[in-house]
């Protein structure tokens, strides 16, 4: 095991691109940051004394920038920032983020929409960079593509990279993030969440990127052209081999979520302390990147549609065992709680993480060239859009069934109804066709490039007209001299 990740490494050093090193640094302080969610979580239910419902909702209200994120994608494809159409946008919000953290620790724990403000603020900067990130993401691998035969190769090692190195910084935090509730408090920890933005800021002036003159920028030139960005987008988005699958990965996000009448469950019925659930926090972020290297390294060639569709129906069951929890039938079977929760935790978050890299790598291979933070930006807005919805489903689901802080006996009926909504995609799988994908957006650059052909020979004789008819002014004015 270790030869072959050694060999691995010695391959990936070889082919090394210098964005990678601004990728993981990007990826490992959005991963990182998770040090600060227990404290969240605690502040949210006993500080302000919220219901799981009422948790659920606000905390989704507080992702709303994510969105929008092909907004802040076209910000950054088609507006340079200090010359910079990546580095400075990732410094300016990192210090946002930064501050925001700070702004928390002082004044956010009093109030709760003080709170709730903040940590809008925080997820705004935090998804803007995280954009900014994986702009750099697909272009790497772009630019990998020219050089591979297999694009699929090179978009499921740079997706593994980011998603494996956030994996990483969550692992690193969940570590921590319970033990720490016992020695700090709440603000304290919060204070902690800022320095990982800030040394994020700090690399990032050393990131090399080539620099735009603002005032020399060309607005024939696809990418300085905000509405043309536009154009390109819509165009490429109104293609029915790109819009049923963007449909299809929203519909399998809308799943209701459980996680927050789970962690009031952990904590009021089963009497988890905040040290075993960072446990369960480290468990899950060791369970992702397991999943992210056996994907990489097992299943990145497997049809889309063949692992999508067993790793649902296996993230189904594994979702269910969870009634074995809640109706506490693995006391009479003898098997201890916290036990339970991690393998159920193990398997659940393995599953998961197979489950949802395939969708990932299939929008980090649809995106073309020019608006490449747009169009990806829009992929991942669509998951976050389809999670926060799940979010709200998963709150009136509980309102509905009348399960909460205080009565958790139809919390097994929430499990069964909401998990039906994991399998309702899978009878359109049909809808995603990878080699037509790819073939329509190779043709979609082609038109593109064609397009800037014309304009440039458009811009060219012109140039000459003016030239000509300067030449003959001059000519005039000396046979008149």
């Amino acid at each position: 095991m270790f030869d072959k990740l050694f060999q691995q490494f010695a391959k990936f050093y070889e082919s090394f691109n210098p964005s990678y090193f601004i990728i993981a640094v990007v990826a490992f302080s959005q991963g990182v940051q998770h040090l600060a969610d227990l404290s969240i979580n605690y502040m949210l239910k006993d500080d302000f004394g919220l219901s799981p419902a009422m948790m659920g909702l606000y905390l989704s209200y507080t992702t709303t920038p994510w969105i929008v994120k092909p907004f802040w994608g076209l910000i950054t494809d088609s507006k340079p920032l200090f010359g910079y159409r990546r580095k400075s946008y990732i410094i300016l919000f990192g210090i946002f983020d930064a501050l925001g953290w700070i702004a928390l620790s002082k004044y956010g724990t009093d109030n709760l929409y003080s709170a709730l403000l903040l940590l809008f603020l925080i997820q705004l900067s935090t998804c803007f960079v995280n954009v900014v990130g994986e702009a750099i993401l697909v272009e790497v691998a772009a630019q990998a593509s020219r050089q591979q035969t297999n694009f699929q190769h090179g978009a499921s090692k740079n997706v593994s990279i980011f998603f494996g190195v956030r994996a990483f910084g969550t692992l690193i935090s969940a570590f921590f993030s319970g033990a720490l509730l016992h020695y700090f408090t709440k603000q304290e920890i919060f204070m902690m969440t800022a320095a990982f933005p800030s040394l994020l800021v700090l690399v990032s002036f050393f990131y090399v990127e080539e620099k735009v003159d603002p005032r020399a920028l060309d607005q024939n030139d696809r990418r300085n052209n905000t509405m043309q960005c536009i154009k390109d987008f819509w165009t490429f988005f109104q293609n029915p081999l790109i819009y049923k699958p963007v449909a299809l990965i929203f519909c399998f996000m809308m799943a209701p979520s459980s996680s927050t009448i789970m962690f009031f469950f952990y904590t009021q019925v089963l009497g988890f302390e905040p040290s075993f659930l960072g446990q369960l926090k480290f468990v899950y972020a060791l369970s992702t990147i397991l999943g992210v290297l056996l994907y990489n390294n097992y299943l990145k060639d497997v049809p889309f549609k063949k692992i999508f569709i067993t790793t649902t129906i296996l993230y189904y069951f594994c979702y269910q065992s969870m009634i074995i929890l809640v109706t506490r039938k693995n006391v009479e079977w003898g098997i201890n709680d916290k036990f339970f929760c991690l393998g159920d935790s193990v398997m659940l978050q393995l599953v998961g993480e197979l489950n949802l890299m395939p969708i990932l790598v299939l929008a980090c291979r649809m995106c073309p060239k020019n608006i490449e933070a747009t169009m990806y930006a829009m992929l991942m807005s669509t998951i976050n859009f389809g999670s926060t919805l799940g979010s709200q489903w998963g709150a009136l689901f509980l309102i509905m069934l009348g399960v909460n802080q205080n009565d958790y006996s139809k919390l097994w009926l929430f499990i069964i109804v909401t998990g039906v909504f994991i399998l309702m995609p899978l009878p359109w799988v049909g809808v995603v066709q990878e080699d037509k994908i790819l073939k329509s957006r190779d043709q979609q650059l082609e038109e593109f490039k064609q397009k800037d052909c014309e304009s440039d020979t458009v811009s060219t004789s012109n140039l000459r007209q003016e030239d000509d008819q300067q030449q003959l002014l001059s000519e005039n004015e000396q046979q008149k001299s």
